[in-house]
C-alpha cells in the first residue's frame, strides 16, 4: 500500500489512513536520515583511514631517506678516512725515501774515501757494493711482502750490511776527521735502512690486518677481565652445590666443552674442561628439578612468605571489628529461644536498634554485595598503608 492509496477520496476522512501514511512517512524520512549518517559515517572511516595510511607510509619514506642519508654520511666517512689514510701513507714513503737518500749521500763519500788507494783504485766500488746490497736487499723484501712471501731474511740481510758500512764509517772517520765525523756518517749509514724498513714494517702489518699495538693490549686487558670473571664464577659455583657442579662437569666432558689455558710455570698452553652457562642451567634442572638458583626449601620457603604476607594484607586492621564478628555478637549476647514479649523480638518496636544475626541464617544478596564491598576497602586501605 502506497501513500497515494492511503490518501482519502474527496469527501472521506480516515484516521486510520492518515495515522498509517505519517508513520510511513516518519519511517521513510528516519530510514533516509539513517542511511545519510551511515554513508558519512563511512566516509569519514575512509578519510581517517586514508590519513593513516598516508601517514605510515610517509614515516616509511622519511625513515628510508634517514638511513640513506646515514649510509651516505658513513660512505663519505669512510672515503675521507681512506683518503686521509692514503694521502698519509704518501707522505711517509716521501719522507722516508728522501731520508734515505740524504743518508746515502753522507755515508757514501765517506766508505769512497776509506776504500781510495791509487794503488788499488778498483776498490772505489766496495762502497756501492756495501750501500747497494743493503737497499737490494730492502728492494727484495718489498717485493715479497707484494707478493706476500716472507720478508723477514730480506730485512735482516739490509741491517746486517747497514752495519758493516757504519763500523767502516766509524773506523775510517776517527782516523780522518774525527768524533763527530765517524758518529754522523755511521748513524746516516744505519738509519736510512732502518727507516725504510719501518716504512715497510707497517706495510706488512697493514696487508695483515693485524690491529695496532694499543688495541692488542686492549684485547689483553679484556680477554684478562673475562678470565677472571670465569675463574670467580667456576669457584662460586663449585663451593656452592657440589654436587650440581659435578654433574656440570661431566656434561661439558660428554660434550667436549673445553677452554684454552696456559701454564705460567711450564709456558705453554693446554686445555681443560669448562661447562657453559646452558651446561650448568641443565645440571642444576636435573638435580633439583627446577631453574638456577631454586630448591625445592627454597621455593617452600618463598610461597610461605608470600603467603605471611596475603594474610596480614588482607587481615583486619588493627582495632577493628570484622564484619562478621559484629553481626554475629558474644555469646552472652545470643538471643535466648524463650517467647519474646511484644515490642521486643528484634525487628518491631525496637527503638532502631539493628537485630542480631542468629547462626546458621543465610546472608541476602544485598547484605552479601555489602560485605564485599566492605571487605575491598578494608583491604584498598591495608595496601596503601604498607
Amino acid at each position: 500500500m502506497t501513500v497515494t492509496e492511503l490518501r482519502p477520496e474527496a469527501g472521506t476522512y480516515d484516521p486510520e489512513a492518515l495515522a498509517r501514511a505519517e508513520q510511513m512517512r516518519a519511517e521513510a524520512e528516519a530510514l533516509r536520515i539513517k542511511s545519510e549518517s551511515d554513508a558519512r559515517r563511512t566516509a569519514l572511516a575512509d578519510e581517517k583511514a586514508a590519513a593513516k595510511a598516508q601517514k605510515d607510509i610517509q614515516a616509511a619514506l622519511d625513515e628510508a631517506a634517514d638511513e640513506r642519508r646515514a649510509r651516505e654520511e658513513a660512505r663519505r666517512e669512510e672515503a675521507a678516512r681512506k683518503a686521509k689514510a692514503e694521502k698519509s701513507a704518501q707522505v711517509w714513503r716521501r719522507s722516508a725515501l728522501t731520508i734515505a737518500i740524504v743518508c746515502v749521500v753522507v755515508s757514501l763519500p765517506l766508505q769512497v774515501m776509506a776504500f781510495w788507494d791509487p794503488k788499488a783504485f778498483f776498490l772505489v766500488a766496495a762502497p756501492f757494493v756495501l750501500e747497494g746490497v743493503a737497499w737490494a736487499l730492502l728492494m727484495g723484501a718489498q717485493a715479497a711482502i707484494d707478493d706476500d712471501r716472507p720478508s723477514w731474511h730480506y730485512r735482516a740481510g739490509a741491517m746486517a750490511q747497514a752495519l758493516i758500512a757504519a763500523g767502516i764509517n766509524v773506523v775510517h772517520g776517527l782516523e780522518a776527521f774525527g768524533v763527530a765525523t765517524a758518529i754522523g756518517g755511521a748513524l746516516c749509514s744505519i738509519i736510512g735502512p732502518v727507516i725504510w724498513d719501518l716504512h715497510e714494517h707497517g706495510r706488512i702489518a697493514k696487508k695483515a690486518g693485524r690491529p695496532s699495538r694499543s688495541a692488542r693490549r686492549a684485547e689483553r686487558r679484556q680477554a684478562e677481565a673475562d678470565a677472571r670473571r670465569a675463574a670467580a664464577v667456576r669457584l662460586a659455583r663449585e663451593a656452592e652445590d657440589p654436587e650440581v657442579w659435578e654433574r656440570a662437569v661431566a656434561l661439558a666432558a660428554f660434550g667436549g666443552e673445553v677452554v684454552p689455558v696456559r701454564d705460567g710455570v711450564l709456558r705453554r698452553s693446554a686445555a681443560r674442561v669448562e661447562p657453559s652457562d646452558a651446561t650448568y642451567s641443565r645440571a642444576w634442572t636435573e638435580i633439583h628439578g627446577a631453574p638456577v638458583g631454586q630448591t625445592a626449601a627454597q621455593i617452600m620457603q618463598t610461597r610461605t612468605a608470600k603467603r605471611g604476607v596475603r594474610v596480614a594484607q588482607n587481615g583486619p586492621l588493627a582495632g577493628e571489628k570484622a564484619q562478621v564478628d559484629s553481626q554475629m555478637g558474644d555469646e552472652s549476647e545470643k538471643p535466648s529461644k524463650a517467647p519474646k514479649t511484644p515490642g521486643t523480638d528484634g525487628r518491631k518496636g525496637n527503638g532502631g536498634t539493628p537485630p542480631v544475626r542468629t547462626p546458621g541464617t543465610k546472608y541476602s544478596p544485598v547484605a552479601k554485595r555489602q560485605m564485599s564491598d566492605e571487605q575491598r576497602r578494608t583491604k584498598a586501605a591495608a595496601d596503601a598503608s604498607v
